[in-house]
């Protein structure tokens, strides 16, 4: 008998954005897999989800970015080059940062959001901090504000990099194209719900139904990796149903050993 294993968007993204408190977990899950050699197979609909997040992390922070030069633009010189010019920040303008940043991590609701925007902040402060003084302890806006123009354009070329070097480390195989229908995902809650479990999570069960597809048309079993800890606490009823093991990252590694019997 044969196996794969996949990983879920819940590891490539904690990976990607190093995100604690599930870092440690999903670092020794790609550090396994490494060392044992072993191929790391991505679902289109794992890749999907990914890209759709990522799209929405990636554009929080920019436009938060973005959003921090307009600001100080307008605040400092209603927009108006030859006013900015003459124009100056100092550590009294600390607060008006403060409070921009903090309405914008109030306004999304995705955590990693909330986190990329922080990520930003932090740059945006220790750039600030370090930017040179005179005498009362001020520094020029524009000065401030090109440094925020060539981080913005730096900070969507490494977004793109984190990425690549997250499915390097894992060394990701993109599996075929697979896209349950709405049907089969229903035909699984309902199942689920007829066993007693009232999971329905559809994102995650269109990997377990694409999955079970594949156990049926290709001949292996797939082992789902996942950080998600409610999609975890179904493996048993979801291995029953369709057959696909739903694994914990530290435990992975293992499971594909015992079915390969290596």
């Amino acid at each position: 008998m044969s196996a794969r294993i996949y990983v879920d968007d819940s590891i490539l993204l904690t990976l990607d954005y190093e995100q604690e408190p599930l870092l440690r977990k999903c670092t020794n899950f790609q550090n396994s897999l490494r060392n044992a050699k072993i191929e790391c197979y991505m679902l289109s609909t794992v890749r999907a989800i990914r890209e759709r997040i990522t799209r929405q992390v990636i554009d929080a922070g920019g436009n938060s970015l973005r959003g921090l030069w307009h600001h100080l633009s307008m605040n400092k010189g209603a927009g108006l080059p030859y006013i900015l010019t003459d124009s100056t920040l100092g550590d009294e303008d600390l607060s008006g940062i403060q409070t921009y940043f903090r309405q914008k991590i109030i306004e999304q609701k995705r955590d990693l959001a909330k986190s990329q925007i922080q990520a930003v902040e932090l740059w945006a402060v220790e750039v600030f901090n370090d930017m040179p003084r005179d005498g009362l302890g001020h520094f020029q806006v524009m000065a401030y504000l090109q440094k925020l123009s060539v981080y913005l354009n730096e900070y969507y070329v490494q977004s793109k990099n984190t990425l690549l070097r997250t499915e390097k480390d894992l060394g990701i195989i993109n599996e075929i194209q697979v896209d349950p229908t709405t049907s089969q995902i229903t035909a699984l809650v309902n199942k689920l719900q007829q066993s007693g479990s009232y999971f329905d999570d559809r994102e995650d069960l269109c990997h377990i139904v694409a999955l079970s597809w594949l156990k049926q048309n290709k001949d292996y079993t797939p082992i789902f990796a996942t950080a998600d800890r409610k999609l975890y606490e179904q493996k048993d009823v979801l291995y029953s149903l369709t057959g696909v093991i739903v694994e914990d990252p530290l435990y992975a590694v293992n499971a594909y050993r015992s079915i390969m019997q290596l």
